[in-house]
């Protein structure tokens, strides 16, 4: 998905919520577990964005050394995951993804890499929604 503008993302998330609507059952006019992900090769370059970002109220989850799908050696690349709670219509996300993008780049970050949502509740459950 591309992050640089938010129509180009509507339809892309349009179809995503009505998917978690539809087959989970999910009610996403509460508030939702909202994961984003930042990559780059530079671990202090992440944590600077990860505390900039806790500071404005985001969960600073961790950072994670990235490892290649097949041989689990390690890529070089590290992932900050941060994490918020709130509403979000498929707009209000896709103009989240555009400012993640800009924030990006103002760190001088290889990239926003997206996001993914689940429900708010028992952290076990959300992982079993995470591996689906």
């Amino acid at each position: 998905m591309n992050f640089t503008d938010t129509e180009s993302q509507i339809e892309g998330i349009e179809k995503i919520f009505s998917n978690a609507v539809e087959e989970d059952n999910w009610n996403l006019d509460i508030p939702m577990l909202y994961s984003f992900y930042f990559v780059d090769e530079n671990v202090d370059k992440l944590e600077k964005l990860g505390i900039y970002l806790d500071e404005e109220g985001y969960d600073f989850v961790d950072i994670f050394e990235l490892g290649d799908e097949e041989t689990d050696k390690s890529t070089g690349e590290y992932l900050l995951h941060i994490d918020k709670i709130e509403v979000h219509t498929p707009r209000s996300l896709a103009q989240r993804n555009v400012e993640f993008a800009k924030l990006a780049e103002e760190y001088q970050l290889k990239t926003y890499d997206g996001w993914e949502f689940g429900e708010v509740g028992d952290e076990d459950d959300y992982e079993d929604e995470e591996e689906e």
